[in-house]
């Protein structure tokens, strides 16, 4: 979680404000009432790397969370697949999935060479977990000025309930606003080629007062606006940076913020009918 220029747009206003949170449904009970009217959960989630704000690495507390959620898919940004000794050298996203008994998508957007020979290359990006078969995934590099931190955007397509899905989920730019609309140009112009209805999840480092977020917001609609009570501070406690878009006109029937510890953000959950 990085703070930039376009953060601080937003930042007097909402700050104020404090965090919106909802309270999480009771989970058995509406998991059996939202397969049978054909709603699904979606969540976007910064994790950090697997640690919370003291920097501590606790990749069980990670998955404990996750599945206190309990999403249909999840996209998860700033993910280290061997990336660090922070992160114990692991595969996050690897090992997440196998807690959780999901399915796994990855996209690094750093990959580098590994420190001794024969060790696998160190990476860092973004992830999906998915409770529903992942029919394709790709990872697309996104627009990066020169000294920059590397971006993507991943993509996968879930079979849910018999109907195909995309989903995209992106952790964007936070240092210079023509770079960042770059990017966000990119993500819509190859979503626009999906065949499939789209999601569109992540960290966009910006806030909804930022102008840049009309990229997306004209394409899609931003469920916090739709249906999330209170300003939704997902990063800090101070900055709302983390959306779900879904396709307009959506049947959007909830959307709340989770509070924990476990990251420097909070979890974006959303429950919607298929689109």
């Amino acid at each position: 979680m990085s703070i930039s220029r376009r953060g601080l747009l937003g930042a007097g206003a909402v700050a104020a404000a404090g965090v919106g949170l909802a309270a999480m449904p009771a989970s058995a009970t509406v998991e059996k009432r939202r397969i049978r009217r054909g709603v699904i959960r979606v969540a976007s989630f910064n994790i950090h790397y697997g640690a919370g704000p003291d920097n501590v690495f606790d990749l069980r507390h990670t998955a404990e969370m996750i599945e206190a959620i309990d999403p249909d898919v999840i996209g998860l940004q700033e993910v280290d697949k061997h990336f660090r000794a922070r992160s114990e050298w692991l595969d996050t996203a690897g090992e997440l999935a196998g807690m959780l008994g999901m399915h796994q998508a990855y996209g690094a957007n750093y990959d580098l060479d590994p420190l001794e020979p024969g060790r696998p290359r160190r990476q860092y990006g973004t992830a999906f977990l998915s409770r529903w078969p992942i029919l394709e995934s790709s990872n697309t590099r996104l627009p990066q000025y020169t000294g920059s931190e590397p971006r993507g955007l991943l993509e996968v397509v879930v079979n849910i309930q018999g109907k195909q899905v995309r989903l995209g989920n992106s952790h964007m730019q936070h240092t210079s606003d023509a770079e960042w609309q770059e990017q966000a140009d990119a993500i819509t112009a190859r979503l626009a080629q999906s065949a499939q209805p789209v999601i569109l999840l992540g960290d966009t480092n910006a806030v909804p007062t930022f102008p840049g977020i009309k990229t997306f917001t004209d394409r899609y609609d931003d469920v916090w606006a739709r249906v999330g009570v209170g300003p939704g501070l997902s990063a800090a406690n101070t900055w709302r940076f983390d959306y779900v878009f879904v396709p307009k006109g959506s049947d959007v029937r909830s959307a709340w913020l989770v509070s924990t510890d476990a990251s420097d953000h909070l979890p974006l959950v959303t429950d919607l009918l298929l689109p």
